[in-house]
């Protein structure tokens, strides 16, 4: 393979940062109906590894920083293992949250296949990525070709496999500032900024970092709800994000203590790829994203559209300001691992803010590749070190609505989680009835 080295830029070397101590490890699940042959993901796998040169490296730390290096990389690890229960997918996920990529000259990427027994039943494919060389649109790129490839070998179709992309400039080199829409953005009015109250978060028990786990909770919206609650987001000039937002605002709701009003520290992920010149194709694969960052205040009697074209909004307002920090701040060029443990040593629970919600959107998969079909999709970053007290996934494709909802253990309990989503989902049902 191709010797290939850069220096990470900002973005990455801050995921790279975090995942030396263990946190923000991107895993993905797609749940499978077929019967997937290991033999022939292994293939697949090597195809994929040849097309992106970030399956090619491994990260390296020298005395000016730390880079991406190719050399002497190992083949993408394919763990098989046969499944017991059904379950069992949850527990591997949460698992290799907290597993770091540590092997010398293996990858920043690994697979565990969970196969089924039965010959037709849903088997498990989990993708675990180090975050510096992934983003959202990434994952399910991955997952859609991995696939692809799959079909392909099986059917014994003739395989391309001298394409292979070009090594990727960081983002925030690749930011282009007349690509935004500047005439959106506005500063806050004086109630919402950060400084005139403190945005409140949701923590039931403190613990030590030691002690801390990310645990994963998942929700469906079938497809009759979902297209319903499309339909009234179109009536009410607003869109899912922004009624995944309310939905998760009222929600907090109902598991928070604090009186009213409400005032949350909030984040959502920005894919900026559209922003990049050149624009930067959907079968890249990279860390092309940052968060918008803003403070809701939820009251007493809000009515739901109104927040959720509220929350839209300031969303929309907030892109120019994110992508403005991205190109300007030298805070986090300069960031180290010094200043990380200093942040965790004054915030004993690594609790930044109140809610991150990452929309991967509306993704076109196939229907199906051959004789597998992809059933179910979710995704996690591990939050145990640093993150949000609440962190919501959620992914579109095949008319259903995947949710995946995240939190940190004993910070909060999982019959905490579990209600707050049962809330969300139950909010996101009601609002979608064509009688509300």
């Amino acid at each position: 393979m191709l010797s290939v080295e850069r220096k990470l830029g900002s973005v990455e070397n801050l995921f790279h940062i975090i995942h030396e101590l263990g946190g923000m490890i991107d895993v993905n699940i797609a749940r499978i109906e077929g019967n997937v042959q290991p033999n022939i993901l292994q293939k697949a796998l090597l195809l994929l590894q040849h097309r992106y040169p970030l399956l090619r490296v491994n990260i390296i730390d020298l005395k000016d920083g730390a880079y991406f290096s190719s050399e002497n990389i190992q083949r993408i690890p394919l763990q098989v293992i046969t499944k017991t229960d059904e379950s069992q997918w949850l527990q591997i996920a949460e698992s290799e949250l907290h597993k770091r990529f540590s092997i010398p000259f293996h990858p920043l990427c690994r697979i565990t296949l969970l196969k089924s027994s039965l010959r037709d039943g849903i088997s498990e494919i989990i993708v675990t990525f180090h975050h510096a060389i992934s983003d959202g649109v990434s994952c399910l790129t991955f997952l859609d070709n991995l696939l692809i490839y799959y079909q392909k070998i099986v059917s014994q179709e003739e395989i391309d496999n001298s394409i292979s992309l070009a090594f990727p400039a960081p983002i925030e080199e690749s930011i282009d500032r007349e690509r935004v829409n500047y005439n959106q953005t506005k500063e806050p009015k004086t109630e919402e900024k950060s400084d005139s109250f403190s945005p409140q978060l949701i923590i039931e028990t403190q613990a030590s970092l030691h002690e801390r786990r990310t645990r994963i909770i998942t929700r469906i919206i079938n497809s009759k709800t979902l297209v319903n609650l499309e339909q009234q987001c179109q009536t009410q000039r607003t869109t899912i994000h922004g009624a995944l937002w309310a939905a998760t605002l009222l929600a907090t709701k109902t598991i928070s203590n604090f009186g009213e009003p409400l005032h949350l520290a909030c984040s959502s992920n920005l894919n900026l790829r559209k922003y990049s010149h050149p624009e930067i194709d959907s079968n890249n694969l990279g860390c092309f994203f940052s968060s918008v960052e803003n403070i809701y205040t939820v009251t007493k009697n809000i009515e739901f559209w109104e927040l959720a074209r509220d929350c839209q909004q300031k969303f929309e307002m907030g892109k120019g300001q994110t992508i403005n920090n991205l190109i300007n701040t030298k805070r986090l060029a300069n960031f180290t691992k010094l200043n990380l443990e200093n942040i965790l040593e004054q915030n004993s629970t690594g609790r930044t803010k109140t809610i991150n919600i990452s929309n991967r959107g509306k993704f076109n998969l196939a229907k199906n590749y051959g004789q597998l079909k992809i059933q179910e999709i979710y995704f996690t970053v591990g939050q145990h070190i640093l993150g949000p007290c609440l962190w919501l996934g959620a992914v579109t494709f095949h008319e259903k609505l995947c949710l995946s909802l995240a939190h940190v253990t004993p910070l909060i309990s999982s019959k905490t989680m579990n209600d707050f989503a049962d809330s969300v989902v139950t909010i996101l049902k009601k609002v979608a009835s064509p009688q509300h």
